[in-house]
């Protein structure tokens, strides 16, 4: 067994949903290792191997470098289901037009009323 590298570890954890609190919960180890390994601190590779085998009971499938390609995850929780990963079809988010000089030298209400309180409310 490959032994994952610490990012791809964080990856899996956040693909499952899970707080490095959950883990901790639910995998038997503390939360401060659980952190120390997805920092890649090297004197603690039974631990990581504990997180790994942990995801993968849970779900999450590593797949080693192969092809000059890099590490992969797939989350075997979510196969089959059809979610929307990347939204690209969302409409354009309209540019405000910037503000001629002009435009830019008026004041704003800065708080005040557009109309006298006393011609507002008849006194």
């Amino acid at each position: 067994m490959l032994m994952v590298p610490p990012e791809i570890l964080k990856v899996a954890r956040e693909f499952l949903g899970l707080s490095q609190e959950q883990v901790e919960k639910h995998a038997g180890i503390s939360r401060a290792t659980i952190h120390r390994v997805e920092r890649g601190v090297r004197d603690l590779p039974q631990y990581a191997l504990l997180v790994q085998h942990f995801y993968e009971e849970s779900g999450i499938e590593f797949v080693a470098p192969a092809g000059g390609r890099g590490w992969g995850v797939f989350n075997h929780n979510t196969a089959g289901k059809k979610r929307e990963l990347n939204s690209i079809n969302r409409p354009a988010k309209t540019v405000a037009k910037p503000k001629t000089p002009s435009e830019k030298k008026k004041p704003k209400n800065q708080g005040k009323r557009a109309t006298p309180r006393s011609a507002a409310t008849g006194d």
